[in-house]
């Protein structure tokens, strides 16, 4: 059953720059001060966290001491171009051998001895599979990255509904979280790039639109089309898994500025 989701709505009339904002169901954009909101975590059932800045700033914040994270929550960082010579290296260290144990137990239990994992999501582009993610450090290809975020995070709510996805940077602005939000709305909803940017920033009005003009988010731009084409054929070709497959050929113009698309949310 489809419903008119007023979340957006609601919550840009009380935007709190510092909180995060719900911008569809389940799937919340915040700043690094969200992770010190144990309540909210708690409350909320966020399982998912999914860091989109230099894993260097994140985990610095992450080591804060007001920050508490239950160890039943996966924690990822999206960071295309990590180096692991950064300044921060004993932090990394720790963080993928304590976060990469917890991903690995999911994934294994979830997907890989899982039998009927095929039937709950569909498959990433060449034959590449969701177990060949070995480190919660998500680097280079960043198309491919979309789909291994995206895949995990349907595959994790056909176990458990009711988990929330977290997804922050330093200010909760950078254009990476919006570009990773903008993937999510195209797979489950069918929006294209302005409808999906235009539903984030109605509820997160801080964020900022991708600029062609600027090389990181000409790539962002970039990744976002070849995903969505991509994800479409994949959709056509195994239908009937996660998600209602696309009627037709999406083309670039379309996803771009075409036209509108998009279903409505669940309720």
């Amino acid at each position: 059953m489809y419903g008119n989701y007023s979340g957006a709505m609601d919550q840009s009339m009380f935007f709190n720059p510092d909180a995060p904002q719900e911008i569809c169901p389940s799937i919340w954009l915040g700043p690094y001060t969200s992770l010190s909101q144990n309540n909210f975590l708690v409350n909320k059932n966020v399982k998912i966290i999914i860091n989109c800045l230099t894993t260097d700033k994140f985990l610095q914040a992450l080591d804060e001491p007001q920050v508490t994270i239950s160890s039943d929550v996966i924690i990822l960082s999206l960071d295309p171009s990590f180096s692991a010579d950064c300044e921060s290296k004993p932090l990394v260290d720790q963080f993928i051998k304590q976060f990469n144990r917890i991903l690995q137990n999911y994934l294994q239990y979830f997907y890989v001895n899982n039998p009927n994992s095929g039937n709950l999501i569909h498959q990433i582009p060449n034959n590449q599979l969701l177990s060949s993610i070995t480190s919660p450090i998500l680097q280079g290809n960043l198309k491919l990255q979309f789909f291994n975020l995206i895949r995990l995070i349907n595959l994790f709510k056909c176990i458990n509904s009711d988990m929330q996805i977290l997804v922050v940077s330093e200010t909760g602005n950078a254009n990476l979280s919006t570009g990773l939000i903008i993937a999510y709305l195209m797979d489950c909803y069918n929006y294209n790039l302005p409808n999906s940017f235009s539903l984030i920033q109605s509820s997160r009005p801080s964020v900022s639109p991708l600029n062609n003009n600027y090389y990181d988010d000409l790539l962002i731009i970039e990744n976002l089309k070849k995903f969505m084409v991509e994800n479409n054929s994949l959709k056509k070709k195994t239908p009937g898994e996660d998600e209602i497959p696309m009627e037709e050929d999406m083309d670039y113009n379309e996803i771009c500025v075409g036209g509108d698309r998009k279903r409505r949310f669940r309720s």
